[in-house]
């Protein structure tokens, strides 16, 4: 299908041998789709997003990205390819004596200029955070869902195709959490397919779109549009 981003087939992963953290996962996103990934504390869900976003390598099974397999595309076209994802990690990776400005700075400097989104759409998403105020605070005095609205914002300044959030609201309170859900909305509305892990069944409940659920290393996909 010509409208196709990612497909995700019989993707399996174990640390030792015979024990599958996530097996047989298999499901394909075209442009403009929106999945939540639902399971628990140590369902194996971060690492399940890694390795759709090339970070890690499964044990079996194939993720196509832009028709290309990521276990078999050269370094350069893994590289194109990673720079059409916006990825979310639950391990924010943010340095913690750098500013929040220093952290847009560098971001910034990592994308093309081509890539990037427009200075008005990050003072927007700066205002939206409430991060306006704390530009030039070190990342180590800021609370934990500051911190969570950093790495946000960070991978929402470049254009993406794909966008990947681990767990983007654990540590928001339940204004910000919708103030940050309507965000990944209009983003996959503007063509931007979203991959959502979380362990949230009211955020899923009240936003209707489509699920997976992984648990016990079983992934299956529910429809619970309306």
């Amino acid at each position: 299908m010509k409208n196709q981003l990612l497909k995700v087939e019989n993707l399996s992963k174990s640390y030792t041998p015979g024990q599958a953290i996530w097996q047989k996962v298999s499901f394909e996103l075209n442009r403009g789709d929106f999945l939540y990934i639902l399971g628990g504390s140590g369902a194996g869900k971060s690492s399940l997003l890694r390795a759709i976003a090339s970070f890690e390598q499964p044990t079996e099974g194939q993720v196509i990205c832009h028709g290309l397999d990521l276990k078999t595309a050269s370094y350069s076209d893994l590289e194109r390819i990673r720079k059409r994802i916006a990825f979310i990690p639950q391990n924010l990776g943010l340095i913690p004596d750098l500013t929040l400005h220093d952290h847009i700075e560098i971001s910034q400097m990592a994308i093309p200029r081509g890539d990037r989104v427009s200075d008005d759409i990050i003072q927007g998403y700066l205002g939206l955070m409430g991060l306006k105020n704390k530009l030039n605070r070190k990342i180590s005095i800021l609370s934990g869902g500051e911190k969570q609205r950093v790495a946000i914002l960070r991978a929402l300044s470049k254009k993406s195709d794909l966008l990947i959030a681990d767990e983007p609201t654990g540590a928001q309170d339940f204004e910000m959490t919708w103030k940050l859900m309507d965000l990944f909305v209009k983003i996959n509305l503007s063509g931007t397919a979203v991959l959502v892990a979380t362990h949230d069944l009211e955020m899923v409940r009240r936003l209707r779109k489509r699920c997976a659920i992984l648990k016990d290393g079983n992934f299956k996909v529910e429809d619970r549009t309306p």
